[in-house]
């Protein structure tokens, strides 16, 4: 009788142990693994950054003044990323959004600005008229991003009024953001307008007028297709590293982004004989640049013109 009550026991025991190692090594484990994918997946959806161009609209048109940043923020970044996503279901509503940031009650700068540098990321040119008036904003913020946003939508009837903006009577800023708006836009009727820029150098330049100026103003016209002595030249020294010792506020990582911007521009130009020009200058980068990125660029510029 004892014995069958000590196997009883013992295997009482072997079942308590059995359990508790099953309890110990798979439940309490599977138990925090369950857990925390259910706290991810609440976490991720309370924080998730809405993609929905609908929603992001209705935080603007009634969402606080964080909402409406972070909605704006966030269409800027997908239309900028992939301008297919934009539809012209959007337009009104947007145009309805930016009035109410100007109208004397619901005033808010920050959204006004927000909403111009949308129309420019929208690819859509339904925008033009209205950027165009903003040119006119007192604030110097709102113009500089109109002149910008022009650019972006390549708004040719924009050009007469972004080519008044290279008067000496504009500040250094916009006539920065105008140089490169003209390039981009395209009208070939800006090229006397450019070249006039240049030459104005140096006896008509404004001491604020910065060489940047000059720089933007090659480019824009390398953008057009035009190429005189005086823009190969410029565009020659921004290919050069020595040239940049004279402007000791240029950091390296400027001067990086400037030679990859203007190889930029040169591998998307299509006629090759444009490049000539600028062969020896991009042979060096692409043999001898220290810049990984620097050199890859050039590269491929260099065997275009070696085909």
């Amino acid at each position: 009788m004892s014995d069958i009550k000590n196997k009883e026991q013992s295997l009482d025991q072997e079942s308590s142990r059995i359990y508790s190692l099953f309890y110990s090594f798979f439940l309490i484990p599977l138990m925090i693994v369950v857990f925390g994918i259910l706290f991810y997946l609440l976490f991720a959806v309370i924080t998730e950054e809405p993609t929905d161009i609908d929603q992001l609209l209705i935080k603007l048109e009634t969402g606080s003044t964080r909402d409406k940043a972070n909605a704006s923020y966030r269409m800027n970044k997908l239309f900028f990323n992939d301008p297919e996503i934009y539809n012209s279901s959007y337009t009104n509503r947007i145009i309805k959004i930016h009035n109410m940031s100007k109208s004397e009650y619901l005033k808010d700068n920050t959204l006004r600005l927000h909403t111009i540098m949308i129309m420019g990321n929208s690819n859509d040119t339904t925008f033009g008229p209205i950027l165009i008036d903003e040119l006119k904003a007192q604030n110097e913020e709102f113009r500089i991003k109109s002149i910008e946003a022009l650019g972006k939508l390549k708004y040719t009837n924009a050009s007469i009024e972004i080519n008044n903006f290279l008067s000496s009577n504009n500040s250094f800023l916009e006539k920065l953001a105008a140089t490169g708006t003209l390039g981009n836009i395209g009208n070939k009727d800006a090229i006397p307008t450019l070249v006039e820029l240049i030459n104005r150098w140096p006896s008509n330049w404004l001491e604020s007028d910065g060489p940047e100026l000059r720089w933007e103003a090659a480019l824009a016209l390398l953008k057009l297709g035009y190429v005189d002595d005086k823009t190969k030249k410029i565009i020659n020294n921004l290919l050069n590293r020595d040239y940049y010792q004279s402007y000791n506020e240029l950091d390296e990582n400027t001067i990086n982004f400037v030679i990859l911007k203007i190889l930029n521009i040169l591998f998307s130009i299509e006629q090759s004989q444009l490049l000539i020009s600028f062969s020896k200058s991009i042979e060096i980068l692409a043999m001898e640049d220290p810049n990984l990125e620097v050199r890859n660029y050039a590269k491929k510029i260099d065997n275009i013109l070696k085909k």
